[in-house]
């Protein structure tokens, strides 16, 4: 058994470092690698060759075909000097098709950890792990009809296991969170939203801002918000899921970070704002109205969206102050998000579906 993990967004890194969390992966770590988790976890032999850039959007894909290539053809030159018998692509599924389509090996078998949200998008993605996966291991049980039963295995949500409940918090809203995104492209569509937002708040002095950021766009976000004083600047580390605890409110751009909300009992709002070129080909090639996933399950809003031309500062202001002012909106808003995330069926993280594939297979 000699096996690589690949993983090219940070939501990735944090399934990946779930996984390597648990003994099995510890008592084989001379035979456990991985590709893109930009650090050597808990000593795993790290062979990235190559800086990882996340890209997302059709357009962004189109200006770094030339990047998409060699990040392939870099990948390859590791496999190519290494044995490896297992190879999982956690998430980012349109580079592991991008590369299977051109390197594909009969010598090793391939597995999908998280699946492309075949429930969400109008294509056959499903159909290409059929026919080129060995497993595909699935954060969704409703994923389960659009793959074959000898491929599909659900290991449940690992957010379920990392985050932490609050059964408490503030009804007067003053420790708030602000999540700007995991990339640069997010973070550069909607930050001078946020910045306006920060100010049209300095003069209720009661309220504390919290913003939770990564190491690799740490200076960018700080000198854009230079002009506030009063913000509290989280790098992403081992207390992330404690800190985020601790929050009464948050407003957030889609993502990974609304079930971690969810699931620490934190109200939020969602937010997103693309390209417009980028934009019109999601909405062409999706099947729901919303982004969050609490959302979608239950094909109605419950977690408030501003999308586009809403996300301004007029609408985040007038709901978040609406909660503010009332005590009794704001418990059956968080109540709600409650009931749609119990409706949603989530569960706990199973790493030992993948363990005992391992076993089984090696």
């Amino acid at each position: 058994m000699k096996v690589l993990f690949i993983t090219l967004e940070q939501s990735g890194r944090q399934i990946l470092k779930s996984l390597l969390d648990e003994k099995f992966f510890n008592t084989n770590k001379n035979q456990i690698f991985t590709f893109g988790m930009l650090d050597n976890y808990k000593n795993f032999n790290d062979i990235t060759n190559i800086k990882i850039n996340s890209i997302m959007g059709f357009v962004n894909i189109i200006l770094n075909l030339k990047y998409l290539f060699k990040l392939r053809r870099k990948l390859n030159e590791v496999v190519i000097n290494n044995s490896f018998t297992h190879i999982f692509f956690i998430d980012s599924f349109d580079f592991s098709k991008f590369y299977i389509k051109k390197f594909k090996s009969n010598k090793i078998k391939y597995c999908q950890i998280v699946g492309p949200s075949v429930f969400i998008w109008k294509s056959k993605k499903a159909n290409f792990i059929n026919n080129n996966f060995d497993r595909i291991f699935s954060i969704f049980k409703v994923e389960q009809p659009y793959y074959k039963p000898n491929l599909y295995r659900y290991i449940g949500h690992p957010l379920m296991n990392k985050t932490h409940f609050s059964n408490s918090y503030d009804k007067s809203l003053k420790n708030i969170g602000f999540f700007l995104g995991s990339r640069r492209q997010e973070i550069d569509n909607n930050i001078l939203i946020i910045k306006e937002l920060l100010y049209s708040l300095k003069d209720q002095r009661d309220l504390i801002f919290n913003f939770f950021i990564t190491d690799e766009f740490e200076y960018f976000i700080k000198d854009t918000l230079k002009e506030n004083s009063n913000l509290i600047f989280h790098i992403n580390d081992d207390t992330y899921y404690q800190k985020i605890s601790k929050l009464d409110f948050a407003f957030a751009c889609s993502g990974t970070v609304h079930l971690e909300l969810c699931f620490s009992n934190i109200p939020h709002i969602i937010f997103y704002k693309a390209n417009y070129i980028n934009y019109f080909i999601f909405k062409f090639f999706v099947r729901s109205h919303f982004l969050s996933l609490v959302n979608i399950f239950n094909k109605k809003e419950i977690i408030k969206e501003y999308i586009q031309s809403d996300f301004n500062v007029k609408n985040l202001l007038l709901f978040f102050k609406n909660l503010r002012s009332d005590k009794k909106t704001l418990v059956n808003y968080r109540n709600n998000m409650l009931r749609g995330l119990a409706d949603s069926n989530f569960t706990s993280f199973r790493p030992n579906m993948i363990i005992d594939y391992l076993e089984k297979s090696s």
